[in-house]
């Protein structure tokens, strides 16, 4: 595949990839309620892979999860958006009561941001920045991170629609688009992405056990 046109199907992926987690959100949403997130997890893991599968040409996943470059200033600031939501989780700690719930969050927690990181701030911000500068790649990618979550999650969890997390994600992806772009690596990021998973519940989030204070 031509490199032009490998880097549009790139940038253009975002839009098809919400519309299916939307699609596959409210198809399975109506009859397993906020169970669906189960199915969209594993249908939008699964594009993401695919994506970075089929798109990445030469390189070699290992390299977006190399050594990093000293960057102490934004990796610090990595971990303070990534510790933040520890105040959810420690006055929210009630919600935690079913072993198995813990288990599908805590595994969530692992798996999700290896996926969303190596698509979202790498693959996907690699090629927006061979066609715009860094700034508007950075704003192009973290738009469609953001609406993927009310687009998606937000079909069935209601706090996925509350306009506190609308309005700490765009935070988070800046945040982790400069940790990629100083460091040169997504360790970090896919720490702090982490960090972010399990401090805001996303398993007692998506099953609306937990719901955000108006």
């Amino acid at each position: 595949m031509a490199s032009r046109a490998k880097t549009t199907w790139i940038l253009l992926s975002p839009i098809i990839i919400i519309a299916i987690g939307f699609v596959v959100a409210t198809l399975f949403s109506s009859f397993i309620n906020e169970w669906a997130w189960v199915p969209l997890a594993i249908v939008y893991w699964s594009l993401l892979g695919y994506c970075i599968y089929r798109f990445k040409g030469n390189k070699k996943v290992k390299s977006w999860l190399g050594k990093s470059r000293p960057s102490k200033g934004i990796v610090s600031l990595g971990w303070v958006v990534g510790l933040f939501p520890f105040t959810v989780l420690l006055m929210n700690l009630h919600v935690l009561n079913d072993p198995w719930i813990i288990g599908l969050w805590l595994l969530f927690a692992m798996i999700n941001p290896v996926f969303e990181e190596l698509y979202w701030r790498g693959l996907l911000l690699d090629a927006a920045m061979k066609r715009f500068p860094n700034w508007a790649s950075i704003a192009y990618t973290t738009v469609f991170f953001v609406l993927s979550h009310p687009l998606m999650w937000g079909v069935f969890s209601i706090a996925n629609q509350h306009v506190h997390v609308l309005l700490y994600l765009p935070i988070l992806g800046v945040v982790w688009s400069l940790i990629y772009i100083k460091t040169g690596s997504l360790r970090f990021a896919i720490a702090s992405h982490a960090l972010v998973n399990i401090g805001i519940l996303t398993v007692p989030v998506f099953l609306n056990l937990y719901i955000p204070p108006v």
